[in-house]
């Protein structure tokens, strides 16, 4: 009888993990959406532009 009533404790346990993680990565995930929202729209930054004489890449306009 104990090991059943252990087994259902893990399982109520478990159970309640399960949903507390979930929703974290709910939460998680809102916050990155809402960060992208406000992030620049055109990408990363300034685009960058291969110099011919060096080959280097330097930001472009």
């Amino acid at each position: 009888m104990t090991e059943l009533i252990g087994v259902a404790a893990l399982a109520v346990g478990g159970y309640w993990i399960v949903q507390r993680v979930k929703r974290k990565m709910a939460e998680v995930e809102n916050q990155i959406s809402k960060a992208a929202a406000k992030a620049d729209p055109n990408g990363r930054g300034a685009k960058l532009v291969l110099d011919p004489e060096t080959g280097r890449y330097r930001p472009g306009n």
